[in-house]
């Protein structure tokens, strides 16, 4: 059984979640098994991933939306971690299994890109043991980014100006997007620097200021490419 990691990363605005909608209907078409899973930031509800504290996300996201504690943020990546594993280890394969399938895709919204852009505020020149500290997991639990590094990472870049533009007044999140833009987006290229060259092989940027459907069809060619091996 085969099981492909592949993520979208980019600041707020960058197109990743319509990009694994395009990406998931690409693979349905290919009878290829998925299931799309969150990497960094905040969890929304999954209907695959609910068992799983669903009353502590709910808490913990008004937290993280409310006020910006770096310690907060911290413990709910290494939480989506953890869920992360948990999802390719355990829950993808019986997916894969009850579709009789051979190789799946774990998709993942957001990786180590955001992860690391975060830990940078605390962190000026990280190495990759920074990104999941020890002390959060319990005993028997320690995650490390080679535990969650995902077999491509799509980094869909744009220019902050776009990104901004791109916002709309009436989202709820629209201060909370606005100010992550501002703030953060410049970080992105920075940090990519910053990670051995093992890491970078499996960055592939995509020129997010495109069409949406231009964008998918690079993703798609790189895919097929890369590890079309794996999955057809």
């Amino acid at each position: 059984m085969e099981i492909v990691s592949i993520a979208f990363d980019g600041s707020n605005r960058s197109g990743k979640g319509l990009q694994i909608e395009m990406l998931s209907s690409y693979l349905e078409k290919k009878n290829i098994p998925y299931l799309v899973v969150r990497g960094d930031g905040s969890r929304e509800k999954n209907n695959v991933l609910e068992k799983t504290l669903p009353i502590w996300w709910e808490k913990m996201n008004l937290q993280l939306h409310s006020n910006n504690n770096l310690d907060e943020w911290n413990i709910a990546a290494c939480k989506l971690a953890e869920e992360l594993v948990h999802s390719k280890k355990n829950i993808l394969p019986k997916i894969i299994q009850e579709n009789n399938a051979d190789a799946g895709v774990l998709l993942i919204d957001r990786s180590i890109l955001s992860r690391a852009v975060l830990v940078s505020e605390q962190i000026q020149n990280f190495t990759i043991d920074d990104l999941y500290p020890k002390y959060f997991f319990e005993k028997g639990k320690n995650l490390t980014v080679w535990d969650v590094l995902p077999d491509i990472i799509f980094f869909l870049r744009a220019p902050k100006e776009v990104l901004l533009s791109r916002l709309n007044e009436d989202d709820p999140k629209y201060h909370f997007r606005k100010k992550i833009i501002e703030e953060k987006s410049d970080y992105y290229n920075q940090v990519i620097d910053l990670f051995p060259a093992i890491i970078k092989s499996r960055i592939s940027i995509v020129d997010a200021t495109r069409d949406p459907s231009q964008m998918h069809g690079e993703v798609c060619k790189i895919i097929e490419k890369t590890i079309a091996p794996f999955l057809f």
